[in-house]
C-alpha cells in the first residue's frame, strides 16, 4: 500500500511540474491578471510586458494585454495583440474580443467570422451569445438575434441588458405584453435601468395602461431628470388621464431645460387653453411661432384675435 501511495505522490508531482513549466504560470502573468481584475489596467500592461519579455510565444499574454488596452481605449494596440495571439493559437478569448472590435467598427462580416469561430470553441458563453444577438440585430436578423439573446439568458440569467434587448425585439414585433415581461425582468435585476422603465412605459401606452406608463416614465426621470423626450411623452400620458396641470408642469420643466423648444411652447399653450389661461397661452403660441412652429399661428388666430378677446369681455359683462 505504501508503494502505491509513493507512486501516486510521485506521479502527482510529475504532472504538477509539467503544468507549472508552462509559461502561463509565470508570476509576472498572475500579477498582471490580478491587476487587471482590480481595474488597474495600465499596471496590468506593465506587468504583462515583463511576462512577454520572458516568453513572447504565449498567446494568453497577448490576450491579457489586449483586454487591458481595450479597457483604456487603446483599441488599435488591442487589435495588434489579438492578431498576434491568434497567430500563436486559435483561442476563444482572442476570437471573441477581436469580433467585438470588428463589431464596434461596423465590420459585420469580419465580426461574424470571429464570433462563429469562437462559438465553435465555446457555445455556452453568455457574453458571446449576447454579442452574437447584437450582431444579428444590426444585420436586420431579428429572429436570429432573439434566439441568441434567449440562449444568453439561459446561461446567465442575471444580466439585465439581455432582457432589455429581448424586450426591444418583442416591442419591434408588436408583442407589447411579452416585451413588458422582459423589461420587468430587467428591472428586478437593476432598479436603476432608466431605459427599461422608459421602454416599458412606451409599451404600456400602446396597451392603454396610462397610469402604469406614467409611473414608469416618472421612475425613468428619477434616474435621468434632464431627459426631454421622457418629459414630453410623460406630459402626453398625463393628458390621456386628464391631468392637465401635471402636463403643464412637465412642459415648464422642458422649457427650463431648453428655452428654444418651439414644440414645448406650443404644447404648453394648448394646455393653458384647457385651463382657460388664454393670455399665457397666447404668449406661448407667439413664442412657438417665432421659433418656427407654424401650427401656432392657427392657434393665435383662433384664441388670440383682439376682436375675439373683446367679444369675450362683452359676453362676460352680460
Amino acid at each position: 500500500m505504501k508503494t502505491y501511495k509513493t507512486l501516486g505522490a510521485y506521479l502527482f508531482l510529475v504532472f504538477l511540474s509539467i503544468g507549472c513549466s508552462s509559461s502561463v504560470q509565470l508570476p509576472e502573468y498572475y500579477s498582471a491578471l490580478e491587476a487587471y481584475n482590480q481595474g488597474k489596467y495600465q499596471t496590468s500592461i506593465t506587468l504583462v510586458n515583463k511576462a512577454i519579455e520572458i516568453n513572447n510565444e504565449e498567446s494568453e499574454f497577448y490576450v491579457l494585454r489586449a483586454r487591458a488596452n481595450y479597457k483604456i481605449g487603446n483599441k488599435d494596440l488591442a487589435m495588434d495583440d489579438l492578431n498576434k495571439s491568434l497567430e500563436l493559437s486559435n483561442n476563444f478569448s482572442a476570437l471573441h474580443l477581436r469580433g467585438k472590435l470588428y463589431l464596434e467598427k461596423n465590420e459585420f462580416d469580419k465580426a461574424k467570422i470571429d464570433f462563429r469561430n469562437a462559438y465553435e470553441l465555446n457555445s455556452e458563453s453568455a457574453d458571446l451569445l449576447f454579442d452574437l444577438g447584437y450582431l444579428e440585430f444590426m444585420n436586420g436578423e431579428n429572429q436570429l438575434a432573439l434566439e441568441y439573446y434567449t440562449n444568453a439568458s439561459k446561461y446567465d440569467s442575471r444580466n439585465p441588458a439581455t432582457y432589455v434587448n429581448i424586450g426591444n425585439l418583442y416591442a419591434m414585433m408588436g408583442n407589447s405584453k411579452v416585451a413588458i415581461d422582459n423589461y420587468s425582468k430587467a428591472l428586478v435585476l437593476d432598479t436603476t435601468d432608466g431605459i427599461a422603465y422608459y421602454n416599458r412605459a412606451n409599451e404600456k401606452m400602446l396597451l392603454g395602461d396610462f397610469d402604469g406608463a406614467i409611473e414608469d416614465y416618472e421612475n425613468s426621470l428619477l434616474i435621468d431628470s434632464t431627459n426631454i423626450s421622457t418629459l414630453f411623452i410623460l406630459a402626453e400620458a398625463k393628458l390621456k388621464v386628464k391631468n392637465v396641470s401635471g402636463a403643464l408642469s412637465n412642459y415648464n420643466s422642458i422649457i427650463k431645460l431648453d428655452s428654444t423648444s418651439a414644440k414645448a411652447y406650443y404644447l404648453r399653450g394648448t394646455t393653458e387653453i384647457v385651463l382657460e389661461e388664454f393670455d399665457k397661452a397666447c404668449v406661448d403660441f407667439k413664442k412657438a411661432g417665432e421659433r418656427g412652429y407654424f401650427d401656432a399661428y392657427e392657434m393665435i388666430k383662433k384664441y388670440c384675435d383682439p376682436k375675439k378677446k373683446t367679444q369675450k369681455k362683452k359676453n362676460a359683462k352680460k
